[in-house]
């Protein structure tokens, strides 16, 4: 539920800070950039890995709803009292999506881990853990930049999870859980080293060299 409330607060966040939002359709742009961040990804992992007959969607839980509902309210107010406070507030969010990135591809790699043993061999099983954890983790940013393009054009800026201080520090995360799982390490120490390290490869992702 944690990470649906900053998933819903970062879909907020995007249509004050990022987008070119009409004012008059302010709330409704809001509320759809943050159902779609806080559950864009995890309903396309689900059409992904999941049989149809066996689906389930975050949206249909209403303490999830209520969650991205909540991180969305705290966008209206944060954002814009944190910049009257400080000034500028770029790396108080960008902790708050370092630790949230950790969050979703800790879960993501777990599920899609057991969600892939049906594979032929262990390279497919990765593979397949690879490509729906990303979705997991990214999918729902996807959609709401590229609806967003498609609605305001260039002005609604790029795709942000195609960007690689996104894809590098994601691949990076998603080998070093994956090899915490195959080595079949304790929960507590998956969650005690892991989140931290996928935190941190996301924090120095824009210190990696790109070329």
């Amino acid at each position: 539920l944690f990470s649906l409330v900053i998933c819903g607060y970062i879909g907020g966040r995007c249509v004050q800070l990022k987008y070119p939002t009409p004012q008059h359709g302010f709330w409704l742009y809001s509320l759809a950039a943050a159902l779609v961040t806080a559950f864009g990804g995890g309903s396309c992992y689900a059409l992904l890995m999941s049989r149809p007959g066996c689906r389930r969607f975050g949206w249909q839980d209403p303490f999830a709803l209520m969650a991205a509902l909540v991180g969305l309210f705290l966008a209206t107010q944060a954002v814009t009292s944190c910049e009257e406070a400080f000034g500028h507030c770029t790396e108080t969010f960008r902790f708050f999506d370092c630790a949230n990135n950790a969050i979703l591809i800790a879960w993501g790699c777990s599920k899609s881990f057991v969600d892939a043993q049906g594979a032929d061999n262990t390279w497919l099983r990765l593979a397949r853990s690879f490509v729906a954890t990303y979705t997991y983790s990214f999918g729902g940013g996807v959609i709401r930049d590229v609806v967003a393009r498609c609605a305001f054009g260039e002005a609604a800026g790029s795709v942000g999870n195609f960007s690689p201080t996104i894809v590098l520090p994601a691949i990076l995360a998603m080998a070093f859980y994956n090899c915490l799982l195959m080595l079949r390490s304790p929960a507590l120490f998956q969650l005690g080293l892991g989140l931290p390290v996928l935190a941190c490869l996301f924090l120095w992702g824009e210190a990696f060299p790109l070329g």
